[in-house]
């Protein structure tokens, strides 16, 4: 079983690889002043969640057997998305590696024929490729905070119809099978959620952390866009736990974009990729 005290509590549902949830209590307490978030509404969530949660699955051996020891790949929703998938599909990485979808990163890998093996997801992006990559297997870990509860009830609703091997995760206070990892933007959680299954080496994708957002961020989105003032404190919250998180693991982390978080190495060109994102 998963279940082992060095990872997480089962009475409390918090899985990290951070030292306590005390830690990430800090964090989350930080970001709701920085974005004025209500955690009332967030903690009623987690509340309706455990609701659902009840005739849930969370599928956390697959995955561990899934991703241990193997090369994981995690598709942001960036501006850089398609330009790195391209990049990816040239070599043997995509074929090799786990494939994780932060959210909207799903669709862009569906338009391409590729099902993501995890999608993490709190629903605002394209709703349809998440559902159509659950009839053909992906694993699901779906997020609920304040101001998703209406289309988590009814997004859920339809998902129980296909599967109950899903997992529910929140950003406050966790009681199994409600569960935290650790993170708050999909993408950064998408990050947390594959490092507590020890994958042995992690490649990020679409993740820019700069000041335009992609267009398969937001499904009504065309084109990219100059990013609001909140989403750029979003990405940069994400930022900085994505920074924490590669600081605090052994497993090496690698990205193609810019903006490179701290412990994380950039790679440069497909032949940088293949000499160093071994698989």
């Amino acid at each position: 079983m998963i279940y082992v005290s060095s990872m997480y509590s089962t009475n409390s549902g918090f899985i990290s690889i951070l030292k306590s949830f005390a830690e990430w209590w800090r964090i989350y307490l930080e970001i709701v002043e920085s974005l004025a978030i209500d955690r009332r509404l967030d903690e009623i969530a987690a509340q309706i969640a455990r609701e659902i949660a009840n005739i849930t699955m969370p599928p956390l051996e697959a995955c561990k057997s899934m991703i241990m020891g193997r090369s994981v790949v995690i598709f942001g929703a960036g501006p850089s998305l398609e330009s790195h998938l391209k990049l990816i599909e040239k070599s043997e990485v995509l074929h090799d590696s786990v494939l994780v979808a932060a959210d909207g990163a799903t669709k862009a890998l569906v338009e391409v024929g590729i099902t993501p093996h995890i999608i993490v997801s709190d629903l605002d992006g394209d709703l349809d490729a998440i559902l159509y990559s659950a009839l053909r297997g992906s694993k699901l870990f779906i997020h609920i905070h304040g101001d998703n509860i209406d289309i988590f009830t009814s997004f859920t609703d339809e998902l129980k119809k296909l599967t109950s091997h899903f997992t529910i995760t929140t950003q406050v206070e966790p009681y199994y099978p409600v569960l935290n990892f650790g993170g708050f933007t999909d993408g950064d959680r998408a990050y947390a959620i594959t490092l507590v299954f020890k994958p042995s080496q992690v490649l990020l994708a679409g993740m820019d952390f700069g000041d335009i957002i992609g267009r398969y961020s937001k499904p009504w989105l065309k084109s990219h866009e100059k990013a609001s003032v909140r989403k750029r404190v979003k990405l940069s919250i994400a930022f900085k736990i994505i920074s924490l998180l590669a600081c605090s693991s052994n497993t090496a982390t690698y990205t193609f974009s810019k903006i490179t978080p701290m412990c994380v190495k950039k790679i440069d060109n497909l032949e940088y990729l293949e000499r160093n994102f071994r698989v």
